[in-house]
Parts: structure tokens; C-alpha cells; sequence
């Protein structure tokens, strides 16, 4: 039996309900490390795909892959990933199998961060301070839910439709992997059901789902979740030390900071949109506010794997989704500060950010 079994039941968070405990608040549109496209590549390769074949339109030059410095725009990854789903198809399931390779020393600081801290409960809420860090495209959130449960939920709307399968299923199974290694005894991770929002053909359900997970695996949720026991929440990793986390945290911060800031052009696009009060603009107008010629800058949106269109679409997602969080902003003032004429045009426009349409950005 696990030694730490015992502590489940007579855990001080039991009775707590329904209060949220963290949740993410950076936006998935942001640089990150070339290790995730490296796993997706070396897996694509013992499974008979060439490099060449997955990095296809992403403007990634392969000699980097194995550069540890290098950064990468997260449009270059959906490019790859668009490529793998292409490749092997848009199964269930393969999602899970990429995830679960993504193991905590893929995530430098960030993993030394989640392996120190004190407790499961502060691995949660660091883990979604940080999440800029990983490679997720799923916007989190963890609370205490009823019936003595910790719940991670995950939302990804806003992902394109044709690899949001993939990185949901990746994103749940690379999550249930770092919990796992900051806790290798095989029942230290009270882990009790995966709760995914597309649907699955029970016929032909992927054997991946119970060899990885090990617990029920239900689709067509209203919402993709991860189940653990409440009282894991306050669990102590075997290798939590304060000294260790304080550095790691100081790290973290400062490459996050370093990221929100980076000094691409599709980050200074996206900065100049995000100070103007209205989004009514066009390439033209913000290449003459950045000194660009209109072509030069269209050529760095497109080196760095996106367009101004699809910077444009992000941004006015991003805006919109704090606006109408205030009942108190009249509609026709949101719809105003995106560029739209009307209320109707930006229904239309959400409709197509949810569906993952190229157009979202006209």
C-alpha cells in the first residue's frame, strides 16, 4: 500500500467546495521552446514521417530543432501540429500518445519549479502562474469541486478546429505525466477520471486511453476535465524545498517577462493592437506606426509562421473575452472597440473564431 494513502482521509481541504484555486491568465499566443516541436518531430519519425513533412509551412529551420534557446512563435506549432494530424490522421488518441512524452525535464525552470514546491496545491497554482512556460494551448483553470474532488478544467474554443482534438488530448495527458513524475510512486496521484468534450466512437475507442490513464475516460463532456481526490491538494512532493522553488520561481519570472515582451514583430503587432483604442485597422496603417514598409512587415509576419490577419483575429479574441466579461460595457461599445460597425458583425466574427476559420480576422 502507498504510505501516503492514509493522508487522503483525513486531509484539513476536505469540506471546501466549489472555490477556485488557480487559473491561467496568460494568453496560448505566445513564444516557447522548440523542445515541444521536437518531441512531435522525433515521434513522427519512429512512426515513418520525415522532418521535412511535419515542419512544412511553419518556417522552422530544422537545424534548431535541437537548439535549447531557440523560440518559436505558437503558430509555428499549430503549423506543425496541422501537419501531424494530417499525416496520421485525426484520431482519438493521438493526442495521448504525444503527451505523455512530454516529461517534466522538458520544461527546464519550470519543472524544477513544480518538482519543489511544497505542496500539490502550490504545484497548481504555480503551474498555472507559469503556464507560458509549457507548451499548452488550453486555458486552464482548478477549483474544488463537489463530491471531495480536484478538478482541472481546460478550455481550448479558441483553437483552431482542425488540431484542437490533438492539443487537448495532448495538454490533458502531458499534465497528468508532470504529476506523475513530481509523484513516481505509481499511488501517490489519486487520479479518478478524465472528462473529454468531443465524442468518441465506443467501438473504436483507442486502447491508449485506459493503458495511460488507468481510470474511466468519458467523452462529449461539457467540459474537458481532469478528477483527482480533494486531499491531494495537499500532498507534499518528495523533493519540495522552499530554497530551491524561491530560485526556480525567480526564474520563471523572469523568462515569462522576457517572453511577454519579446521583441518579434508579430509581438510588436500584437503589443501596438492591444494599446489602441479601436482595432479598426489595417496592415498598412500599422506598418507606417512601426516603420515598416507594408510588404517588409508582411514578410517577418510570415517568417515567423502567421499573418497580420490572424495576429489581428487573436487580438480582438483576446479583447473581446475581457470585455464581455463586464455586463456594464453596452454591446455597441465592444463591437466598437474591435473595429466593428455593429453588434451583428462581431457575432459573426465570434462564430468564426470558434469554429477556427482563416477568415476570423477580415
Amino acid at each position: 500500500m502507498d504510505p501516503g494513502a492514509g493522508v487522503l482521509d483525513s486531509s484539513p481541504a476536505t469540506g471546501r467546495s466549489n472555490r477556485v484555486i488557480a487559473a491561467i491568465t496568460d494568453s496560448w499566443d505566445h513564444p516557447r521552446t522548440m523542445v515541444g516541436v521536437s518531441i512531435i518531430v522525433d515521434w513522427a519519425a519512429r512512426h515513418g514521417a520525415d522532418a521535412a513533412a511535419l515542419l512544412r509551412g511553419s518556417h522552422i529551420d530544422p537545424g534548431t530543432l535541437a537548439d535549447p534557446h531557440a523560440l518559436i512563435e505558437a503558430q509555428q506549432e499549430i503549423a506543425v501540429i496541422r501537419n501531424l494530424v494530417t499525416t496520421f490522421g485525426d484520431r482519438p488518441g493521438l493526442g495521448v500518445e504525444l503527451g505523455r512524452l512530454y516529461h517534466l525535464t522538458a520544461y527546464g525552470y519550470f519543472g524544477y519549479l513544480l518538482a519543489s514546491c511544497a505542496s500539490v496545491r502550490e504545484v497548481t497554482e504555480k503551474g498555472l502562474q507559469y503556464a507560458l512556460l509549457t507548451f499548452a494551448f488550453s486555458t486552464m483553470a482548478a477549483h474544488v469541486g463537489d463530491h471531495g474532488h480536484y478538478v482541472l478544467a481546460m478550455e481550448a474554443d479558441d483553437i483552431p478546429a482542425d488540431v484542437r482534438r490533438f492539443v487537448i488530448e495532448r495538454d490533458v495527458a502531458a499534465t497528468v505525466q508532470i504529476q506523475r513524475e513530481i509523484f513516481p510512486h505509481p499511488h501517490r496521484v489519486p487520479l479518478r477520471e478524465v472528462r473529454l468534450t468531443f465524442g468518441i466512437d465506443e467501438a473504436r475507442r483507442p486502447p491508449v486511453y485506459w493503458n495511460y490513464f488507468r481510470v474511466p475516460v468519458s467523452a462529449s463532456r461539457p467540459r474537458t476535465e481532469i478528477v483527482f481526490d480533494e486531499a491531494y491538494l495537499d500532498q507534499i512532493p518528495p523533493m519540495a524545498n522552499p530554497h530551491t522553488a524561491q530560485l526556480m520561481a525567480a526564474q520563471c519570472e523572469r523568462i515569462r517577462a522576457e517572453r511577454l515582451h519579446r521583441t518579434g514583430v508579430a509581438a510588436r503587432v500584437r503589443a501596438f493592437l492591444l494599446d489602441q483604442s479601436s482595432l479598426d485597422l489595417t496592415l498598412e496603417e500599422i506598418a507606417e506606426r512601426l516603420h515598416y514598409a507594408p510588404r517588409t512587415l508582411r514578410r517577418h509576419l510570415e517568417h515567423e509562421g502567421t499573418t497580420f490577419r490572424a495576429v489581428l483575429a487573436e487580438v480582438r479574441r483576446s479583447v473581446a473575452e475581457n470585455l464581455l466579461r463586464d455586463p456594464a460595457v453596452p454591446k455597441y461599445e465592444i463591437a466598437r472597440r474591435l473595429g466593428y460597425q455593429e453588434w451583428s458583425s462581431l457575432a459573426r466574427a465570434r462564430r468564426r473564431w470558434q469554429a477556427g476559420s482563416p477568415a476570423a480576422g477580415r
